[in-house]
């Protein structure tokens, strides 16, 4: 392929030829792209173009070596790191590459790529890709260049440039340096270099594209990133991270508007007459007497109340816009609406249409109170909207905090917010309706549910799964806590206002208010509901409770199938979490009652007291809401009462001559049977008073524990019965308490383990005071 810039060099030349055809012939010639050029050797040689020929004088020939070996020096410069960004542009706008090259070799282009490349170079390196000529190109070089592919011609051109002198009307291809200080080579060019490319359309023009750019692309990369924030990371940087991507978000807005700006309704011309030949007081006079030229300034004006009639239907008609969008975006449409209606009454006062209404004014013509009036809401339209946005923009920096703040400190900018909005409700000429305040909380309200869900998924880039589950709960409550207090805050400025007889009162319908972020919090509740029954049964494997292997195992399927859903979990409007979650409840209720089934079966074996206190704790430690553990240590009571009058009968059949163990003597036998007999009735009592208190002050446990006391006051008076007889009837044997006397002193108490104690005293301290039921 070949440039432009040769085609129109080689016609040149054939313009300064003696033998130069017509300028059909040429015209012709040149738009020929199949057409050989011969390169002449020496001056006054005959070139042959096509089927034409021409002398080239030694000037032109001298110029045209000149420029070629230009060329061919700039060529020979390029390396791999030209190649590399010719490569890449040419792909992007379908060019051959040496096409590319050929482009790339005229004036200072290779040197503005060369400065690219340089340590402390240029940031950035553009191509425009259009039919435009960057200004730096060198004019006389294009009209001289005789070449191979002279008179191939392109419609669109491809150069660098730095977008000050020709403006961008096509594609724009531009490369980034992360890091100028580091010279470009060969070898990191790829890593220090990023590329992108801008395409303007004709709706949002060249701020369209920046706009759609930052978007779609920059805002949600660095939303996503979670490394490379340098200084930034970790929770010291949130906050500035969170600003800086909030400023990015506020410069979108700002190009939209700015492009929104751009494309106001035009009047369109007046073409039916020429209202410049309008000058003089007669002439004005002359075209209002005149019916044809009233006719056709009619016409011109019928065209002007057309549009300006669709222009104010538009702007009756009810606005659509996106259900979760803040109160920005309400700032936004008053300022495109202000930007159009300012726009359209200049063109109301310009010179063009002062003259048709002169005309129409002198002529008395009747259009004029259908224009007065189409006039009249234009002004009104126009004046709503710079008030509006007035008022809007002094709300704006409460706003702020709902963009750039997190739910936790969100709550402290609540008061001013609403305190914003009451004034503007009480002054506002133009705003204070009670269809547009509604809707402005609205806008805050979508606006603290957005936040609300970037809080909880760190920005996009979590989920309520990849977090641990108590962090998530902590998120969800402050989501619960906001709403808490900005209905708070909401209602206290009602009831003030209501306090104050001359203050317009908050007449919005809450339910509006707040019904979108009621239902953020049903949501919201229903997910830690979720995550309580999953702590709940996540456990039963750890339970090691023979019966819940099977259990578990489902449990976990229901918990996996579950984390595999792909909707959005904190998307209140969808119904598919409210049905997934409907069909967990009903199989955790019912894999609960089976559990329960379990238990009760178990501890209807009639289990050992201190057996089924071990198996009610694992049941316990399970933590299942309305398991029924209570239920189960009534049975255990009931089974213990059934033990103690076990042990009553055993000790009132036995007292007498109770069974001894081998090499016992008969007083300590004794006391050791009895001892044995108090410790299976007194274990059991205190660890149901542990774990079951309100069950023990029950009339059914207290009757239990009076049969206790009962009892064992009767086991510890049979142990001292026995042991005060010992105690007299070998107090006579002065060896046995010389005896006793000794090993009293070296070991205290430890020679009357197996015989009981000797006084009140040391009683206490087998059995403390304050663990005797009374």
């Amino acid at each position: 392929m070949t440039s432009n810039n040769d085609t129109q060099m080689s016609a040149d030349i054939l313009k300064t030829s003696p033998l130069s055809p017509s300028p059909v012939a040429q015209s012709k010639s040149v738009q020929r792209r199949s057409t050989r050029v011969s390169t002449p050797d020496k001056p006054g040689t005959t070139i042959r173009i096509g089927n034409k020929t021409g002398t080239v004088s030694a000037t032109i020939l001298a110029q045209q070596e000149k420029i070629l070996a230009q060329r061919e020096q700039k060529r020979s410069l390029l390396d791999q790191r030209h190649n590399y960004l010719i490569e890449i542009v040419s792909r992007s706008v379908g060019l051959d590459s040496s096409a590319a090259v050929d482009f790339l070799l005229e004036g200072s282009q290779i040197e503005k790529m060369n400065n690219f490349f340089e340590a402390r170079g240029s940031k950035a390196l553009m191509f425009f890709f259009q039919e435009e000529v960057s200004a730096d190109i060198d004019q006389e070089a294009r009209r001289n260049t005789v070449g191979k592919s002279a008179l191939k011609t392109h419609k669109k051109r491809l150069f660098v440039t730095d977008g000050k002198d020709v403006p961008l009307r096509g594609l724009c291809l531009y490369f980034v340096r992360t890091n100028n200080t580091v010279a470009v080579t060969n070898d990191n060019i790829s890593e220090v270099t990023y590329f992108n490319m801008l395409e303007p359309n004709e709706s949002g023009g060249v701020l369209g594209a920046v706009k759609k750019q930052l978007e779609e692309i920059y805002l949600p990369a660095l939303t996503r990133m979670d490394k490379g924030w340098g200084e930034l990371a970790g929770e010291e940087g949130e906050k500035e991270r969170s600003k800086f991507l909030n400023d990015i978000e506020n410069f979108i807005l700002v190009l939209d508007s700015a492009s929104s700006s751009s494309n106001t309704i035009q009047l369109a011309p007046c073409t039916t007459y020429d209202l410049s030949v309008l000058k003089t007081a007669n002439d004005f006079y002359n075209v209002a007497n005149s019916f044809e030229s009233m006719e056709k300034i009619e016409a011109c004006m019928a065209v002007w109340v057309k549009q300006i009639a669709q222009v104010l239907a538009e702007s009756e008609q009810m606005r659509r816009e996106s259900d979760n969008i803040g109160p920005r975006a309400e700032l936004q449409y008053w300022k495109d609406r202000m930007a159009k209606f300012s726009s359209l009454i200049d063109q109301i006062k310009g010179p063009d249409v002062k003259t048709v209404l002169v005309c129409l004014q002198v002529a008395k013509s009747n259009t004029l109170k259908h224009w007065r009036e189409l006039d009249s809401k234009i002004t009104t339209l126009a004046n709503e909207a710079k008030d509006n946005v007035k008022y809007l923009y002094t709300l704006d920096k409460y706003c702020e905090p709902l963009y750039s703040s997190d739910p936790v400190s969100m709550v402290d900018a609540i008061p001013g917010l609403i305190n914003a909005i009451r004034m503007i409700y009480t002054i506002s000429q133009f705003y204070n309706t009670s269809e547009r305040m509604t809707s402005l909380f609205i806008k805050v309200t979508n606006q603290m549910i957005t936040a609300c869900k970037s809080y909880i998924t760190a920005g996009g880039t979590e989920t309520i799964w990849t977090q641990e589950r108590e962090v998530v709960i902590k998120k969800l409550q402050v989501s619960v806590d906001l709403n808490s207090e900005y209905q708070r805050q909401f209602k206290l400025a009602k009831k003030r206002l209501e306090a104050m007889k001359e203050e317009k009162k908050f007449e919005f319908s809450e339910m509006y208010v707040f019904g979108k972020f009621d239902t953020f919090v049903r949501r919201v509740n229903k997910i830690m509901e979720m995550f309580e029954i999953i702590k709940s049964f996540e456990n039963l494997g750890d339970a090691k409770i023979e019966g819940l292997e099977a259990a578990s195992t489902r449990v976990q399927a229901m918990i996996s199938e579950m984390k595999g859903k792909k909707y959005d979990f904190l998307d209140a409007r969808r119904p598919d979490f409210d049905n997934d979650f409907e069909e967990m409840k009903r199989k955790t209720g019912k894999l609960q009652e089976e559990i329960r089934k379990l238990m009760l079966d178990i501890f209807d074996r009639g289990l050992h007291t201190h057996n089924a206190l071990k198996i009610a704790e694992k049941f316990e430690k399970l933590g299942l809401p309305d398991l029924g553990v209570a239920d189960v240590y009534a049975k255990i009571l009931q089974q213990y009462g059934k033990e103690v009058e076990n042990v009553n009968k055993i000790y009132t059949k036995q007292k007498t001559d109770p069974p001894l163990n081998n090499n016992y003597p008969p007083i300590a036998g004794k006391i050791t049977w009895a001892r044995i007999l108090f410790k299976r009735i007194n274990a059991p009592i205190w660890e149901l008073q542990e774990k079951a208190p309100v069950l023990m002050e029950s009339p059914e446990g207290k009757k239990h524990i009076k049969f206790y006391n009962r009892l064992a006051k009767c086991l510890l008076e049979y142990e001292m019965l026995h042991y005060t007889a010992w105690v007299k009837q070998v107090s006579s044997n002065t060896f046995f308490v010389f005896l006793m006397t000794y090993f009293s002193n070296i070991c205290p108490y430890q020679h009357l383990v197996s015989l009981g104690p000797i006084s009140e005293q040391f009683l206490g301290t087998i059995f403390p005071t304050e663990r005797r039921y009374s």
